[in-house]
């Protein structure tokens, strides 16, 4: 049975979201009480329901500790807030919204080890993670790493920071926000309020002389712009911007308004990348393939896979089935024909269907492999990607 919520002390709620592995907690304001939720693993999942008081008590707990006016708030509020839980400094990420039934809030747990992740730890296939590795030593062009949001993005390029950063580099990176903060890393914070929104961002770290650059996130064309003037001159380039695929990307570069000779000039690898559920590791059982799970393979051009794995769900993973995530990638590392191509101001569905096969893994073919080896599971796949334009590679 679930303990009973003490509402005069908010850090038992933030200790029980941090034994769980969750990554936000919120506070959502019913007509007559109050729901607690956390995500976890990506899944909003309830944790208790408080009554009317103990809730407005709760909200006003947070809203102390983190400075927000103990007032009523009409206007949305973020604050970046350090606690201290049995010795040990957290940041996390306060979010207060007043709605019709109350106010929200909304708190990120900002977890230190989830940035510190190298390569080897994002679920890469040995050849896309030589690849990027090989990119990391050869600073060979911008590599552009792409997804929707919550995909994993930043820590796919924070795992490239790692490998790039050290004594002799100078990095620079230009967030929104800064999250984490990395010692021996110097992040400007976008702040468009006082005129420095990520173009601002990119010119002001280029006049410092970096050694690489990573822009946060590419959101209109100035930015666009900027981030591959900066590759072609010959600057170390990390960027994540939003597409459904690598081949996507060069569209949306183009709506930028850049030109194809541009593009081509500065690209060196794009990643695009999903997050899904791993199976748990301790009820997993592997059995054949299913008709439901070789069909979902077989009608987007691929082998269906002969084993798949299901979860019936243990103590370990608390029921579900699933215990943490790992990512789904597609590496291209740009070759002469995709570079002739873009030139020639070729269509994705062009690119989809003319990229190297040799050097490249896409999305169906890597969640192939993981669902074979019991990673993931095709209903995760489709719990997770129905709109996605997948294409066999």
């Amino acid at each position: 049975m679930e303990p009973e919520f003490d509402h005069s002390d908010e850090e038992r709620l933030l200790l029980e979201a941090i034994e769980a592995r969750a990554t936000d907690i919120h506070i959502d304001p019913l007509t007559e009480a109050y729901c607690v939720r956390f995500r976890i693993d990506g899944i909003l999942r309830v944790r208790r329901t408080l009554s009317r008081d103990e809730g407005e008590k709760l909200v006003n707990q947070i809203k102390a500790n983190a400075g927000i006016d103990p007032g009523t708030v009409f206007h949305p509020v973020g604050m970046r807030e350090k606690w201290n839980l049995r010795g040990e400094s957290i940041d996390f990420r306060v979010t207060l919204v007043p709605c019709v039934s109350g106010p929200k809030i909304a708190i990120r747990v900002l977890d230190l080890n989830r940035i510190e992740r190298r390569l080897s730890h994002l679920g890469l296939q040995d050849q896309d993670r030589e690849c990027l590795e090989r990119w990391a030593s050869e600073l060979n062009g911008m590599i552009l790493v792409t997804g929707p949001t919550a995909s994993g993005k930043t820590s796919t390029v924070y795992a490239l920071l790692h490998d790039l950063a050290n004594e002799s580099r100078h990095v620079i990176t230009v967030e929104d926000p800064v999250e984490y903060e990395i010692n021996g890393i110097n992040q400007i914070q976008v702040d468009e309020r006082h005129g420095v929104d990520f173009a601002e961002g990119i010119r002001a770290s280029l006049r410092l002389d970096p050694d690489c650059l990573m822009v946060g996130e590419i959101r209109e064309a100035e930015a666009a712009k900027q981030s591959v003037n900066a590759a072609v001159q010959g600057h170390v380039v990390l960027a994540t911007m939003h597409s459904r695929d690598a081949a996507s990307a060069i569209t949306r570069l183009r709506n930028f308004g850049l030109h194809d000779h541009q593009i081509s000039a500065a690209l060196g690898v794009l990643v695009n990348q999903r997050l899904v559920r791993k199976l748990c590791w301790e009820c997993v059982e592997m059995g054949d393939a299913t008709e439901k799970e070789r069909s979902f393979f077989e009608r987007r051009g691929l082998s269906a896979p002969e084993r798949a794995g299901t979860a019936p769900g243990c103590d370990a993973c608390d029921g579900v089935g699933y215990h943490g995530r790992t990512g789904i990638f597609e590496v291209w590392n740009l070759q002469e024909p995709e570079y002739d191509a873009i030139l020639k101001g070729k269509d994705e569905r062009y690119l989809r269907e003319e990229v190297d096969k040799e050097d490249y893994t896409s999305l169906l073919s890597d969640a192939r492999a993981k669902v074979e080896s019991g990673v993931t599971s095709v209903a995760e796949l489709i719990r997770t990607h129905t709109d996605l334009p997948w294409q066999a590679g």
